[in-house]
């Protein structure tokens, strides 16, 4: 009986989180339409419950950003370098001092730092093919996550009504994990044609020697194999609930 509890318990998380990605992607909607018709700007800040911070929203088009930046050899104190990183992994002792510089320790030393960040767009009201992507495929993100959660939650209350081995348990497992691969694999494929690249937006950067900032190929940078092997791991679950259900259903016709 607790048991039954704590699935519908999980089952009704997974309902208001289906809810609240639903809500979240009909709001980006939204406040996509009206600043690519004209009607406002691209940065929004939503309060689902007004006169209280508990359920903000906040969203503005934006790109994954690398910088790739060398470590100073030995920091100079008075004149600290601008062409790398003024950096120093320190242990217990701290560094080596030679005044005015702080000298890397000898066991270990940082000699780059790979940075990743992201870089917010704006643009006036009106239509931009690329500020028109970016919301799109946020809402078509938001979308996706949406129906796998409704899926769970529906597999999830028919657990609760202890009927584990079901065909609906499979084909809501089946569905989850197909969904999960084919996304994984549809969205780096969609970001080919909806990039800052496609759109042919150059990145242009003027900085310091040795420091550089470039734009991601891609959001989120290719297929996920984590994902798409959780995506196989369910559906190699739905085959064993397959089992299931087969050997339930041979009991019930021997007795």
């Amino acid at each position: 009986m607790r048991s039954n509890r704590s699935f519908m318990m999980a089952g009704w998380i997974a309902l208001t989180a289906a809810v609240m990605a639903t809500l979240g992607a009909l709001l980006v909607a939204a406040v996509g339409v009206a600043g690519l018709a004209g009607w406002s700007d691209y940065a929004h800040r939503i309060s689902l419950v007004p006169g209280t911070h508990l359920l903000d929203m906040t969203y503005q088009p934006s790109w994954e950003v690398r910088a790739f930046t060398e470590v100073c050899p030995r920091i100079n104190l008075r004149h600290p370098e601008r062409d790398c990183e003024n950096v120093l992994l320190r242990d217990a002792h701290g560094p080596r001092e030679d005044p005015p510089f702080l000298l890397p320790d000898d066991d270990i030393q940082a000699v780059s730092a790979h940075l990743e960040g992201r870089l917010l767009f704006d643009a006036d009201p009106g239509w931009n093919p690329l500020v028109a992507s970016l919301y799109g495929m946020t809402v078509l993100s938001l979308l996706v996550l949406a129906f796998m959660l409704s899926q769970l939650w529906l597999l999830l209350r028919a657990v609760s009504r202890d009927a584990p081995f079901t065909d609906q348990v499979v084909r809501r497992l089946r569905v989850i994990g197909v969904t999960l691969i084919a996304w994984e694999l549809l969205e780096p494929f969609l970001w080919l044609f909806l990039s800052p690249k496609a759109w042919e937006y150059g990145f242009v950067r003027a900085g310091a020697r040795g420091a550089g900032l470039e734009l991601g190929s891609m959001e989120p940078g290719g297929p996920q194999l984590t994902w798409m092997a959780f995506g196989a791991l369910l559906l190699l679950l739905a085959q064993v609930f397959q089992r299931g259900v087969r050997l339930e259903h041979d009991q019930r016709l021997t007795v």
